[in-house]
């Protein structure tokens, strides 16, 4: 088993290497080597996911040596099996596989499988010491002060809403600013559970789309509001002309 963990914790250590060079990257690269560069991250990263693959079935393989035999017969099953793996675990990053591999070792009581490996590799907020999404979320809106000093069940929250917006979180229906707060949360919860820095890695991962969608939100709740009001007064607000006959009597009379 030991040369499977010595594997695992080599990956985990390529891997942290690896994140430290992209994130040192230029800034300034012209358009056709931050292209080539995005390329090659790419090819990178899926060479990365290959490798945590085959280090967990390493592990597996000296851990259950007769079990992972009665699972993978042939050495054909172990490439389809690998293939599979690889499909089914690829919106998790492969720190975070060979982390869940590690974990199954210490908890799971019989031979893990892909699904345990999964459930494995889910962010459980707990298990970091972070609060869930709406309990955050709360703390950010009630909290007394907007400072990063305020003690924070996690700086995670703090982050969140900094970048959320305390204007937005003060002033907005949940249901407009929960979303984006939420979105952002648990980009900087991600953060926490791949063993980034918050600081450096944030704005990297919240788009410029959070503001259109922020935008959006608030339109359509205008919008809604619009039309609530046009129906409590009389006015079918799906009927252009009437909404326009309806309004400028309302006007002509005030």
């Amino acid at each position: 088993m030991k040369q499977g963990r010595d594997l695992i914790d080599q990956q985990l250590k390529n891997l942290q290497t690896g994140a430290g060079t992209t994130a040192s990257s230029s800034k300034t690269a012209t358009s056709d080597q931050a292209a080539s560069g995005s390329g090659t991250q790419q090819a990178r990263s899926g060479a990365d996911h290959v490798d945590a693959i085959n280090a967990v079935f390493t592990l597996l393989e000296d851990a259950y040596p007769l079990k992972f035999k009665r699972a993978f017969q042939t050495h054909e099953d172990i490439i389809r099996a690998k293939r599979v793996w690889k499909n089914s675990l690829q919106e998790f990053s492969p720190r975070r596989i060979l982390m869940a591999a590690k974990k199954a070792l210490d908890t799971a009581k019989f031979f893990p499988d892909l699904s345990d490996i999964r459930e494995l590799c889910k962010l459980r907020y707990d298990e970091v010491g972070l609060k869930e999404p709406l309990q955050a979320y709360y703390e950010a809106c009630y909290a007394p002060q907007q400072s990063r000093d305020y003690p924070w069940s996690h700086i995670a929250v703090y982050l969140a809403a900094r970048e959320t917006g305390w204007m937005m979180l003060r002033s907005e229906e949940q249901r407009i600013a929960f979303p984006v707060f939420e979105r952002n949360y648990e980009i900087l919860c991600n953060r926490v559970l791949e063993g980034e820095d918050l600081e450096a890695s944030i704005l990297k991962g919240i788009e410029d789309n959070r503001s259109k969608e922020v935008t959006r939100l608030a339109e359509q709740a205008a919008q809604q509001h619009q039309r609530e009001t046009m129906i409590s007064q009389g006015i079918d607000p799906d009927n252009g002309a009437s909404a326009r006959y309806r309004l400028k009597k309302v006007f002509d009379q005030g």
